[in-house]
């Protein structure tokens, strides 16, 4: 039998939506909202480097996101174990309760601490003002296609948007396979996703092209009996060429997403095969940190918008601080505070939810 679970996909998913967070708190401490304040120390301005580009691991988890979701297909004909309503209910179990517990958090939040009702020209702002338009489109999971909604309350939540349109995608990708070829149902999504992204671009509609590719790569993982040693080392290394490639140049959401949909796929496909075909340990995927860090990369993702916001306009109001001090503060807060109470989360709501 097949192993279905793989533990360093959760070290991936950990590590991505740390990069994330951490991206994240660069961001708030940027003062104006269009770009991040870079440090003059060189060892901090190092560190902020590769994290500048941490938007782009959102991109990862899409591409996690099919490779998961294809696992109990791949070996069932392409076919969804259950049905599409023992799919589409499963999926909303997992997604949609936790975030909607983290949305009203974030609104107590803001409630709560009249520090967050006010713009004080730092990311914070575009998360306000809540509307009455801003809550129903969270709720009904369509903030993301509007352009005056998509950042409201938490700004991390539009990408729970975008996955929960493209779980509905999935049961059309298996159709068209099917029906047709890889080659054809590829083209067709990929032409879908293009349209949509002339419509709605900010909605990030090319992440369907990214969940196929996820999808293409667990199905000829699992068909693969060998591999050659050095596809990790050269998927690992053209991977981290190409986030080189990002820190230093800037390139179109479209063109980035996509390329790196490729290059994470080639990587993510080595890791399993590797691991499927040799049961050696990927040592730093699969540590008890990243372990941690994957169980609760949900509950991360979902709530360390506001916490962040709130120490970082506490520090700029309250302390006469300087931009880099009060950076090395917000990093430490993350590593003590936010992970602690995204693992309360964790434990206290998201558990109550995952699906056997």
């Amino acid at each position: 039998m097949v192993k279905m679970r793989f533990d360093f996909l959760d070290g991936v998913r950990g590590l991505a939506a740390l990069w994330v967070v951490l991206f994240h708190s660069m961001l708030f401490n940027g003062y104006a909202t269009e770009k991040i304040k870079w440090s003059e120390n060189i060892f901090l301005n190092i560190l902020q480097k590769p994290l500048s580009i941490g938007h782009i691991a959102v991109a990862i988890f899409i591409v996690l996101s099919g490779f998961c979701l294809a696992i109990p297909i791949v070996n069932n004909d392409l076919n969804l174990k259950g049905g599409f309503k023992r799919y589409i209910s499963r999926r909303a179990k997992r997604l949609i309760p936790p975030y909607y517990i983290a949305l009203l958090l974030s609104g107590l939040l803001i409630l709560l601490f009249p520090i967050l009702q006010e713009p004080h020209n730092t990311a914070w702002d575009n998360k306000l003002p809540i509307t009455i338009g801003s809550v129903v489109s969270h709720i009904g999971l369509f903030h993301n296609l509007n352009n005056s909604w998509i950042y409201k309350i938490n700004g991390a939540h539009w990408s729970i948007a975008t996955e929960w349109q493209i779980y509905w995608f999935f049961p059309l990708i298996l159709f068209l396979w099917k029906k047709y070829n890889l080659i054809v149902s590829f083209s067709i999504i990929t032409i879908l996703a293009l349209i949509l992204y002339k419509i709605v671009p900010f909605a990030a509609p090319q992440f369907l092209i990214l969940f196929f590719m996820g999808v293409v790569c667990c199905y000829y993982a699992f068909r693969a009996k060998t591999i050659n040693k050095i596809n990790l080392p050269l998927s690992a290394v053209l991977l981290c060429a190409f986030f080189a490639f990002l820190i230093f140049r800037k390139t179109s959401p479209l063109v980035a997403n996509i390329t790196l949909g490729l290059f994470f796929s080639y990587f993510l496909y080595s890791c399993f095969v590797y691991k499927n075909t040799h049961n050696k340990t990927l040592f730093l995927l699969e540590s008890k940190p990243m372990e941690f860090l994957g169980k609760i990369s949900y509950s991360l993702y979902l709530i360390h918008g506001p916490f962040l916001a709130l120490a970082n306009l506490i520090l700029l109001n309250n302390f006469d601080l300087t931009n880099d001090v009060r950076q090395i503060i917000l990093f430490v807060f993350v590593i003590a505070f936010i992970l602690p109470v995204s693992a309360l989360f964790y434990h206290l709501v998201e558990r109550r939810f995952l699906n056997n």
